[in-house]
């Protein structure tokens, strides 16, 4: 090769060379992603997340995925960490230790499960070639009782081992215990109980020495930020030199009430939280529930309309009840033991799970409603029998998820399930409406999709028969008469029998029940097979099932104006 070629391939090799780096480059608009991975004390509500985007500039985002509540093992078996990788975060910030500690069932760990996952987070981060960062966890402000100038820290034996992981692993680590620590003693307990939330504990407010309001959520921030900048150097440019505000609103301001069973809201009891509400208030009364699992049965008594139950996260908001309605104890808070039981009108629920979890051995509500204008939207309902009563009143369903087996919607209230999905569990019976004979309307499915188990289970223990064949129900059977149940425009799957529907072992309820379709589509989806004593409605017909029509009652109530229930 002479002289020339050797240059020009130089010069090619140059080129595409530079070519390949000016790919790779981050482009001058694209925002460094950090992520943050850890627990309530990490979080924008009781943490010090919300301080740490007051000092992150324009050049980079903060995706907070921590969680109240959460360990370094509970945060892995949820899938939070599988969900947090999916973001392709450039930077992962980890803190965890609060909740592995002892006493806290499915979430404390031993030391050694500890380490190992700590080692997982970074060995996880690394591999998608993103950059972990450990933080040693928030200190607790437990003062000492002997010295009560100093803090006796449970979490100390935490840092310890997330000192060593950093360091073994090269990985950067923020010095938060300590320097946290330091500050808060040399403040002095009175001075920390500024930056430190009340809770009720007993029906007595006291203060929380674990998780921080706004104003203390930027101090513990600019410790972290601090040590950012000189334990990651590049990312010094994403920080400003001054917080955009030293006391910052909380999103968790705009509720009248925070229930999180870790401590980090304002109430760990969400019958405390309902309680709290004024009694017949006019105005609305909104209490957020943080994601987990609140075991037993909850009330709303009638005196505490204009309510908002709002769940942070549908299907890890979880209300539970384990009682089916025969089971003790007696002296039952609400008749037939669901697990939530609204005696209230104007309740609204969103983004909750409901769920009796007592299995398939006799009557077992999720919820029994006996309000008027009450709406859930975005919820699931989880049962077998009698899954749903709605026992009286107006109610509007929306977007929501409800399974069971045998009449697991059933009541005499009149009712709208509108894009919903309602899924049957071993065939049986969706409903059993008690309309009464005076009312044009009981339950009306608009738009909704019906689905069902694919093969039969056999009880006790929920093993699948050996069949390929999806065990079959029916649409309904009148609990009384003239029980009033509709399909409008629904997608109707092949566990609903051809013929539609069910009376109740009494001929007489044929020429009594008000049973029909409009439009039903799906392989369950059979009109010439029904039963001839139900409907298949004209166009005519089918015009008159509305929202407005079927809800309006004579105070002319429109949930789907309400901008309160989206």
């Amino acid at each position: 090769m002479n002289k020339i070629s050797v240059v020009l391939s130089a010069l090619l090799l140059l080129s595409n060379l530079t070519s390949l780096r000016a790919d790779d480059a981050p482009s001058a608009d694209k925002k460094i992603k950090i992520v943050l991975i850890g627990d309530s004390t990490m979080t924008d509500s009781a943490g010090w997340g919300l301080g740490f985007r007051q000092f992150v500039n324009d050049r980079a985002e903060v995706l907070n995925e921590s969680r109240g509540g959460r360990s370094s093992l509970s945060f892995m078996t949820e899938g939070r960490w599988t969900n947090a990788l999916a973001l392709k975060g450039d930077y992962y910030l980890i803190q965890f230790g609060h909740n592995n500690e002892p006493g806290k069932p499915g979430r404390s760990t031993d030391m050694p499960t500890f380490i190992a996952n700590m080692r997982q987070y970074v060995t996880d981060a690394k591999a998608i070639g993103a950059k972990p960062i450990l933080l040693t966890p928030l200190v607790r402000r437990q003062w000492d009782k002997a010295d009560p100038t100093h803090i006796k820290s449970s979490l100390a034996p935490y840092a310890v081992e997330v000192r060593k992981i950093a360091a073994e692993e090269n990985v950067p680590l923020v010095e938060l215990h300590d320097l946290s620590k330091a500050l808060c003693e040399s403040l002095g307990r009175e001075k920390c109980y500024d930056f430190s939330p009340t809770k009720q504990v007993d029906g007595t407010n006291v203060f929380d020495g674990t998780h921080l309001k706004p104003n203390g959520s930027v101090m513990m921030a600019r410790i972290i930020v601090n040590e950012l900048r000189a334990k990651v150097p590049e990312l010094a440019p994403v920080f400003r030199a001054e917080p955009l505000s030293t006391n910052p609103v909380a999103v968790d301001s705009k509720y009248n009430a925070v229930v999180a069973f870790d401590g980090s809201g304002t109430f760990t009891n969400l019958q405390d939280a309902i309680n709290s509400a004024p009694d017949h208030g006019t105005n609305w009364f909104s209490i957020l529930i943080k994601p987990g699992t609140y075991d037993g049965e909850v009330v709303v008594p009638k005196a505490k309309r204009h309510l908002r139950l709002i769940g942070e996260e549908r299907d890890h908001t979880i209300l539970n009840s384990d009682r089916n309605q025969n089971e003790g104890p007696f002296g039952n808070i609400y008749p037939n033991n669901p697990t939530l039981g609204l005696a209230a009108d104007d309740v609204h629920l969103e983004s909750l799970t409901l769920q009796n979890s007592s299995g398939d051995h006799g009557q077992a509500l999720a919820l029994r409603s006996d309000g008027d204008r009450e709406i859930l939207n975005n919820c699931r309902l989880l049962g077998w029998q009698d899954t749903l009563l709605v026992n009286s009143g107006r109610l509007y369903f929306t977007n929501c998820y409800i399974a069971g087996r045998v009449d697991f919607i059933y009541g005499n209230a009149t009712v709208i399930f509108d894009r919903c999905e309602i899924h049957s569990r071993n065939g049986g019976h969706v409903t059993a409406a008690n309309t009464p004979k005076d009312h044009p309307y009981g339950f009306v499915f608009l738009h909704c999709n019906l689905t069902g188990d694919p093969q039969p289970w056999r009880n006790p223990n929920g093993v699948p028969a050996n069949t390929n064949q999806p065990p079959k129900a029916d649409l309904g059977r009148p609990w009384r008469p003239y029980a009033s149940v509709a399909y409008i425009q629904c997608n109707l799957g092949d566990h609903i029998k051809p013929e539609g529907w069910n009376n109740w072992r009494n001929v007489t309820n044929e020429s009594t029940a008000r049973f029909s379709e409009y439009q039903s589509t799906g392989p369950g989806a059979n009109p010439d097979q029904r039963f001839k004593w139900s409907h298949q409605l004209t166009d005519e017909q089918a015009k008159n099932y509305t929202i407005e029509n079927i809800l309006a009652g004579s105070d002319h109530w429109q949930p789907d104006s309400d901008p309160d229930h989206l």
